[in-house]
């Protein structure tokens, strides 16, 4: 069992990382569309799909291992279901890129700014759960460094709905048509869902670290 348990740790850190990744790439993309620099932006789609993949692939090899006896079962279920909510930030990461790549909204200068404050806020959510994370698999638990990137999580996420409020309600209050103020609010939707589901996650990581002590 102990040799299963030290396999899945290596291979949640390997899924982290490819995470992180994914998530990396798809809003640098998002940012140099908004930046005007589209060439660049669809370049990435390849790259994009390519680490996703790659992140699925982590999350069979963690389920298989889990399901053949790694760790008790009282933690079992919520290690996958921590997983789950990690691979799903991967996903929402090429959803946001998908949207970018293939609707190719028109965002105006005046929220240019605003959309990549927002795409920044996000990549740091991600980078205090990754944190978060490690902290749980040190050795004996590093717990209060765990309980201080969780919280920081949840900072960062509030602040990222605070643009988004703000965003939102300046895109409405302009002269855009309906049609293009939809299509912007879609978009900005796709990309705060990303650190919705990174909070998701931070919550089921608190849920594990109650249970275990690694």
């Amino acid at each position: 069992m102990f040799k299963k348990e030290k396999r899945v740790v290596g291979l949640i850190l390997e899924h982290i990382d490819k995470t992180g990744e994914c998530i990396e790439i798809a809003t640098d993309a998002v940012k140099a569309y908004a930046s005007g620099r589209l060439e660049e932006a669809a370049a990435a789609a390849d790259r994009v799909n390519t680490v996703e993949t790659d992140a699925d692939t982590l999350l069979r090899d963690i389920r298989e291992l889990l399901y053949s006896g790694a760790y008790l079962p009282l933690i079992r279920r919520d290690i996958y279901r921590l997983m789950s909510a990690i691979d799903n930030a991967a996903n929402k990461a090429e959803d946001c890129y998908d949207f970018v790549n293939y609707q190719k909204p028109r965002i105006a200068d005046e929220y240019k700014t605003e959309i990549i404050a927002i795409v920044e806020l996000t990549v740091g959510c991600f980078t205090e759960f990754r944190k978060a994370l490690k902290a749980f698999f040190k050795p004996k638990g590093k717990l209060e460094k765990l309980r201080e990137h969780t919280r920081r999580v949840s900072e960062l996420e509030s602040q990222i709905d605070d643009h988004e409020r703000a965003l939102t309600t300046q895109i409405f209050d302009s002269s855009l048509s309906l049609g293009e103020k939809m299509h912007l609010r879609r978009l900005l939707s796709t990309i705060v869902r990303i650190s919705d589901v990174i909070e998701d996650a931070a919550d089921e990581l608190e849920l594990v670290s109650l249970k275990s002590i690694v």
